[in-house]
């Protein structure tokens, strides 16, 4: 096969030149609504500008204008949509968006502004005035112009083949550079036929490494490290403060380096809280890195979150580098889930299919821009949509498609799964997450090296995270799309082939002999791709039924998402002899297809290795998965709809008119994390700001199977009591009276408006954050503020917060994943509004299943689950020695009820005030005009 090239050439100042449009430009605050709103437009060949529009929205002759030059010519704009109501709605042309062109030119830049995007290519504005933008959008536009001419012929051939079915204004942009530029000389581009070429271009990006630095392993005698040593990086004028501005030295961060040494000298389990501003990650990175470097250890540090990976490595890393000194510094890497690179053989392979969707086209096209100047193909460097999110998958590195000895890519060193892998080997501290660690427990093909010391932070999120990753999840679409890569026949609409058909035709063409093994499996391989059809329909028949079984338990005129625990109960109704039956029909007929796959696999097996080719090789590694698969996914759907496991939770999820999801979880974690996670490591050091409940560490080492641990709770050096008011109304209805949603409404306004913006309200339920974002965003937008909503306003998390810190007079409102991860310093975020304590719903799956365990299971389990959540939210607020803002809990249960009394003492000293909903304002603002912290 030919291979695209991929290489970026030298940009093409001929081909920049003969781009000719309309650039245009509009007052801040978005497109013009009223006559008065300014615009601003210049008509450019290249960098040549002929002429220059100014005028107001209604200026009835800049209008004409305007829509007379733009009649022939494509319009530049940042936002096609405000662009389109400038030009009106029969502007005939292509208005060719920058921002949209960034995210698929140079899917890596940030995006939201173009002044964003300018500052990140090195390209700045005086002013924010239609004429500064206008300028900018221009530049920006070029030099994204020069990244597309500078693409050598043939990825760009095969960009403008994926857009050519796509209704995008932005393929004429490129048809445009297409037909004009003059092709640069291509140096070196990947043309050979086995990838040898293409490989090599992306190894050349790669140091040679090290060999891999021997570490201690298990049983190893441990040389303890001096707490002096340890402490003296943390000294006032010590090297922590020559290399970090403005570093005070806090007892708070002494004490936990004291009990981290303890642990790392002594071995075993250690729990720490350590509240905002103690500097946990230096107090635990510090005593690390000395007791790896003197015991030869590799130390792994596991986040949660991808915010934190990128903090310990971009800055906590560097520094704790400047303090140590070269000779003491470890070497550091970060790896995460094989999920998370792009995996070159299935890209190649996507990049072939002649029927795509529309996302993985889309998808496909950033890649092509990104992967010539990507050093770790990890998919963190793109800006996704959510379509294109789910698009990834086909392209990630996967289990089943990843065996090293049949990849090409990987034999010749450019596998960015293995080039990943092999930095960490010779590193001495790797910085992972909760989800590769925790898979890596359960997963025949480990992507960690081996390592002696485990640090998790963000360790509050370990339990959950534990059950998702030891669970699983099973759709009807996933398990067709199996069948149709096993035994498809090429005809199934997206023109794939399946690998026993494949395999027939790789044994066609090894020889005679070799085709004469072919022709007698024809026929079994016929006969299996027939079986497959059958089993494809008893799957369907499950999941109809299934789907019947979620849908009698939902309400009907309720089409979101929803969940159903498959109970003793449950397995009794009417309908599940059909899910059984249907399954049954199916299942029954796998062990044939598997038969066929195992004597396709023989017969290939028995072409002499010096003729194997890499894709036979692959073929080989794709079966062998194909039969793993099915024999894992026949035991587990068995299990869960025959045989349930006494210890594991069984559910459905999916909306009502949806095909639902069959789920399975763990019902206790904590045997497994204590005995397969912490007891192989020398030392274990686990660390939070929320891990205590009312000041007691024992439901965490309960969950965690850590009941003998030791714990430090070092506080906060913050001074809560001045910087933080938590708010209580007395008078709001609770959450289940009647009037409680149109006060919560009431309040969070007036908190928004007295707080100027700058406001985080968090939910705890994604109907209720809608319906309250659907009654404010006028109102205020009339008071000149702007609401955005997670899930509403903006697909990306992080681009939504990026709005929220950048902007003036914003509110955000979010649910689930905002009440923690977020850090957002300063007056951007100066109040907090909790709409309600965050106690589980009752119906969750996980949550009834594991409290079924409980004697006391509202006091045992939900109290405490809710109080760290609680905390996580609280902690939102004051992210800095000089922050100071209000908590608004529009839940006076906190007051009323006997467990209130447990979420106020789990939070730090702060200061706490009940009163009417009527001061709710006043309060905020009295408290924010208040002295700040000195």
């Amino acid at each position: 096969m030919s291979l695209p090239q991929v290489l970026l050439a030298p940009g093409a100042p001929s081909a920049i030149g003969r781009v000719r449009g309309v650039a245009l430009a509009w007052a801040p605050g978005g497109a013009p609504r009223g006559k008065r709103h300014r615009f601003s437009a210049l008509v450019f060949q290249g960098e040549r500008v002929d002429e220059r529009i100014d005028g107001t929205a209604g200026d009835a002759a800049s209008l004409q204008r305007l829509r007379q030059v733009t009649q022939a010519l494509p319009v530049v704009a940042a936002g096609e949509r405000e662009a389109r109501g400038i030009l009106g709605p029969t502007h005939p042309g292509p208005v060719w968006d920058v921002l949209q062109l960034a995210a698929a030119v140079r899917p890596d830049l940030p995006g939201g502004s173009p002044e964003r995007l300018g500052a990140a290519v090195g390209i700045g504005i005086e002013e924010r005035t239609p004429e500064g933008v206008l300028t900018l959008v221009h530049q920006v536009f070029l030099r994204l112009v020069e990244t597309i001419a500078g693409t050598d012929a043939g990825s760009l051939a095969h960009v403008l083949r994926l857009v050519a079915p796509l209704d995008w204004p932005l393929g004429s942009l490129f048809a445009e550079i297409e037909r004009h530029r003059v092709r640069a000389a291509l140096e070196g581009a990947p043309q050979d036929a086995d990838g040898a070429d293409f490989a090599s271009w992306i190894a050349r990006a790669t140091p040679v490494q090290a060999p891999p630095r021997q570490h201690g392993g298990a049983g190893a005698r441990t040389r303890g490290i001096e707490l002096a040593e340890a402490l003296g990086p943390f000294q006032a004028g010590g090297p922590l403060a020559l290399a970090m501005p403005g570093y005070e030295a806090r007892a708070e961060q002494v004490q936990m380096v004291t009990s981290v040494v303890e642990c790392l000298n002594q071995g075993g389990p250690l729990l720490v809280e350590a509240g905002t501003g103690t500097g946990k990650s230096l107090a635990y990175l510090v005593p690390a890195a000395l007791a790896a470097a003197r015991n030869r250890w590799r130390v792994v540090v596991s986040t949660a979150t991808i915010n934190l990976q990128d903090q310990l490595h971009q800055k906590d890393l560097p520094i704790l580098r400047a303090a140590l000194g070269a000779a003491r510094a470890p070497r550091a890497a970060v790896l995460k889930g094989r999920n998370n690179y792009l995996c070159i053989r299935r890209w190649l392979a996507l990049l072939q299919t002649p029927e795509l969707e529309a996302e993985e086209r889309a998808l496909l096209v950033k890649t092509l821009f990104w992967l010539p100047g990507t050093a770790t193909g990890d998919r963190a460097e793109l800006q996704l949509t959510p379509g294109e999110e789910m698009a990834w998958s086909r392209l990630a590195a996967i289990p089943e498609a990843c065996t090293p000895a049949r990849c090409a890519f990987h034999r010749s060193g450019v596998c960015f799964l293995a080039r990943a892998r092999r930095t960490a080997e010779t590193s001495q501290v790797v910085i992972a997450n909760h989800a590769l660690v925790l898979s890596d427990l359960v997963s025949a093909s480990r992507v960690l090296p081996d390592y002696d010391v485990l640090v998790v932070d963000e360790a509050h999120q370990l339990e959950d995270e534990a059950t998702a990753q030891l669970g699983w999840r099973l759709g009807e679409r996933e398990l067709l799309n199996r069948l149709e890569r096993l035994a498809g026949s090429g005809s199934g609409g997206r023109g794939s082939t399946g690998a026993l058909h494949e395999g027939l035709g790789l044994l066609r063409r090894a020889g005679a002999d070799h085709a004469a093994r072919a022709a007698e499996l024809a026929g079994d391989v016929a006969r299996a791709e027939r079986i497959c059809r059958e089993i494809g329909v008893a799957i369907r028949g499950t999941y109809a039924a299934l789907a019947e079984i979620l849908r009698g338990d939902a309400p009907a005129s309720d089409d979101s998402a929803t969940t159903l625990r498959i109970t003793g109960a449950v397995r009794a109704g009417s309908h599940w002899t059909d899910v059984e039956a249907a399954w049954d029909a199916g299942a029954r007929k796998l062990p044939e297809v598997l038969r066929v796959a195992r004597d396709v696999n023989g017969r290939l097996e028995e072409i002499p290795p010096g003729a194997r080719r890499d894709d036979l090789r692959e073929l080989l590694s794709e079966l062998a998965g194909h039969t793993d698969f099915w024999g894992e996914t026949t035991a587990r759907l068995s299990e869960a709809l025959h045989t349930p496991d006494r210890g594991t939770v069984y559910w459905l999820s999916g909306a009502r008119r949806s095909t639902p999801y069959v789920n399975a979880a763990p019902l206790d974690v904590s045997e497994t994390l204590s005995s397969q996670l912490f007891a192989p490591r020398e030392a274990t050091v686990l660390v939070s700001a929320t891990l205590t409940v009312d000041g007691s560490f024992a439901y965490v080492k309960e969950r965690l199977g850590l009941r003998d641990a030791a714990d430090a709770d070092v506080g906060s050096p913050f001074d809560f009591k001045r910087s933080a008011l938590l708010y209580v109304p007395y008078d709001i209805p609770e959450p289940n009276q009647p009037g409680y949603q149109e006060a919560l409404e009431t309040a969070t306004f007036e908190a928004i408006v007295a707080a100027r913006g700058r406001t985080l309200a968090l939910f705890t339920s994604r109907a209720q954050l809608q319906q309250t974002y659907d009654a404010l965003r006028e109102r205020l937008a009339a008071a000149d503020i702007a609401l955005l909503g997670q899930g509403i306003d903006e697909s990306s998390r992080t681009r939504l917060l990026d709005r929220f810190r950048h902007g003036d007079r914003v509110a955000l409102f979010g649910t689930s994943s905002f009440w923690e991860g977020i850090d957002v310093v300063g007056e951007a975020l100066s109040c907090v509004v909790l709409a309600r304590l965050p106690f589980s719903v009752p119906s969750d799956p996980i949550y009834a299943a594991r409290a079924e365990q409980f004697e006391d299971p509202f006091s045992s389990y939900a109290v405490p689950q809710a109080v760290l959540r609680f905390k996580q939210g609280f902690g939102r607020l004051i992210r800095s020695k000089t922050d100071r803002g209000a908590v608004v809990l529009l839940d006076r249960r906190i007051a009323t009820r006997k467990y209130g009394s447990v979420f106020l003492r789990s939070l730090p000293g702060c200061t706490a005030k009940q009163g009417p909903l009527s001061r709710t304002a006043p309060l905020i603002r009295d408290w924010l005009e208040g002295p700040a912290k000195s």
